[in-house]
């Protein structure tokens, strides 16, 4: 950042934010209990186990461990820096920003991942500013323009032109003294045999891929001038910061349209998502490849349970639709298919039959999966044929057999049964034979599938195992940490935890208490988050979400604190019950006797 930022913008911030608003926009979040839960963005998992606590403004992940303030969510989420953190919340608020407090552009010395998004950031404004304001962008331009495509949404999407020159970039960021290391790692150059390096995209419309949180990581360049040999599209290769299996086009501009619309629209280029977002329909991305993977689907997942299909509508798209739909078996969605009426790619029909006409298309035009895959079957079939009729139908029922819902499936056998002249009892009889072969050749138990349900299923419901000690040092902090009379009490006693990470928690309470002035008020959980580490953070989360009674009681505290105390005791317990054991393999009954007494001292003092 240019300058510190001042605790009294940090606390503004903080004060005019809630959490759940900024965590939302990032996960499908659901009410259980007091809290919310919804997928964990850090890690994949299929159980719920991330949980936000609005009223304490925090997040924990009871499965990888995670946890802390807004701040703390967006620092992990988006690679940030705390300062950064600050501004990013400020912004989603609308809440102004002192220009002091911004960000410099001339700075470069932060992580690998922060300098190449920076580099990004500004290959982008090149190429947008060649585009827009120079003549060497002039004929990219007019190919844009006359694809429907306007300045402002242009500038939406950061559109540019990269021009026929091998070293324009190369010599921007040289003078901006970036080494060849970094430009290397970067992806927007490319080398000669000679070790020489040379701009990468040339003579291409710049169309910037981003990562979730809208930060430029990648680029895809569409040739101009299509010549024999020529690529028509170029992306960027995989670098520290773009992993294409993991990236969705447009998916920053259509976070909230998805979780708005509950449903998002998986596009086959992007242009189609960028002519669907000019016409209404903002809830659009497009995948870096020919399908969407296991990656990809769980990012979506954590924003929508409903993925409709909207590709092209000539044969090799009727024929896309059809594999992805053969592939997208994930059973956290549900799915549909928009199809593109004349043969014609979304964008087309955008341009020739207008913005109204696709949004009703999307609104009302969706189809189930086997609707889809019936008519798909048709195509190929001649059904004034009765052999063609007799494969048709075949096809059609081992696709039916597949379907769960015995409504679903009564309709779509009637629906063939008409079809076909052919009775219902027929059609079910078929599908029964169909179920009993399907069951023979179905494994007895997929192993692995109920090890992995059951491994995610513990991970997100199951605490660690904690000893009599620990549990007490945990529950001890927590009062103390929400009642400012235990914090003083063993503050005045001299009081010390066993475990350094719970010492260490205690430590950085006191010295809060004391800087903030409140050794005998409330400590406000989410500020107090700020001046912790990430380790601090996540056991501070972690704490706070345990389920405890709201008040507690003197002897409880007592409790804890003897058995903290004792845990000398319980040490020697554990050491004597050790050697007792090794006595016993070497038959030694000498020393049993003598250690066995000493055992008994022990636990008489423990039990005093």
């Amino acid at each position: 950042m240019a300058t510190r930022i001042p605790q009294e913008f940090i606390d503004e911030v903080t004060s005019k934010t809630n959490i759940v608003d900024v965590i939302s926009k990032y996960v499908q979040l659901k009410k259980s209990g007091k809290n919310l839960f919804g997928l964990c963005p850090f890690h994949e998992e299929r159980t719920p186990s991330f949980s936000v606590a609005e009223d304490k403004q925090i997040f924990h992940c009871f499965s990888c461990g995670r946890g802390g303030n807004v701040f703390k969510f967006i620092m992990e989420m988006e690679s940030k820096t705390f300062p950064e953190s600050v501004v990013e919340v400020a912004q989603m608020g609308n809440i102004p920003i002192p220009d002091q407090y911004q960000a410099s552009n001339e700075n470069y010395q932060n992580s690998d991942s922060q300098v190449l998004i920076k580099m990004y950031s500004e290959a982008a404004k090149l190429y947008s500013h060649i585009l827009l304001k120079t003549e060497n962008g002039t004929p990219a331009l007019k190919y844009l323009n006359g694809r429907d495509l306007d300045n402002g949404l242009i500038e939406t999407f950061d559109l540019g032109y990269a021009p026929n020159n091998s070293n324009l970039l190369l010599q921007f960021f040289k003078d901006r003294k970036i080494d060849d290391s970094t430009l290397r790692k970067s992806g927007l150059f490319a080398e000669n045999q000679e070790g020489e390096l040379f701009d990468r995209f040339r003579d291409r419309v710049m169309v910037p891929i981003t990562d979730e949180a809208g930060n430029i990581i990648a680029f895809s360049g569409r040739i101009l001038n299509k010549s024999e040999g020529t690529a028509k599209y170029m992306n960027s290769p995989e670098t520290p910061i773009f992993n294409k299996s993991k990236a969705l086009f447009n998916l920053s501009n259509a976070k909230k349209a998805i979780r708005d619309n509950k449903s998002v629209i998986l596009f086959e280029g992007f242009m189609d998502v960028i002519s669907a977002y000019k016409a209404g329909v903002t809830n659009g991305v497009a995948s870096m490849g020919t399908s969407l993977t296991d990656q990809q689907l769980y990012t979506l997942s954590r924003l929508t349970n409903q993925i409709n299909v909207c590709y092209d509508g000539d044969d090799p798209g009727v024929e896309a639709t059809y594999r992805a739909l053969t592939q997208l078996n994930d059973d956290r969605f549900s799915y549909g298919v928009i199809s593109v009426p004349n043969q014609k790619d979304p964008d087309e029909y955008i341009r020739s039959d207008g913005a109204d006409k696709f949004k009703n298309l999307v609104e009302n035009g969706v189809q189930t999966p086997m609707s889809f895959i019936l008519n798909y079957f048709r195509r190929n079939y001649n059904l004034n044929n009765e052999h063609d009729q007799i494969e048709f139908l075949n096809r059609s029922l081992n696709e039916i057999v597949k379907l769960q819902s015995p409504v679903e499936i009564d309709m779509y056998v009637g629906k063939i049964a008409d079809e076909m002249g052919v009775s219902k009892e027929a059609i079910n009889k078929e599908l029964d034979t169909l179920r009993r072969k399907m069951a023979i050749k179905r494994p007895a138990n997929n192993n692995k599938n109920v090890q992995q349900a059951a491994l995610e299923k513990v991970t997100a419901t199951v605490r660690s195992n904690y000893d009599r000690i620990e549990k007490s040092e945990r529950c001890l902090i927590y009062w103390a940490i929400n009642f400012p009379e235990v914090r003083i009490n063993l503050k005045g006693s001299g009081f010390e935890f066993v475990h350094a990470n719970y010492q260490d928690l205690f430590n950085s309470l006191l010295s809060y208490s004391e800087q903030e002035e409140s050794n005998d008020e409330e400590i406000n959980i989410s500020d107090f988050m700020n001046v912790l580490d990430n380790d601090q953070k996540n056991l501070l989360a972690e704490l706070e979400m345990m389920p405890m009674p709201v008040e507690y009681s003197d002897q409880e505290i007592d409790d804890y604190i003897n058995n903290i105390n004792n845990s000398g005791l319980e040490v020697k317990v554990t050491d004597i019950n050790r050697r007792l054991k090794e006595a016993a393999m070497v038959g030694d009954s000498k020393l049993q006797l003598e250690l066995t007494k000493q055992l008994i001292d022990v636990r008489r003092l423990l039990s005093n």
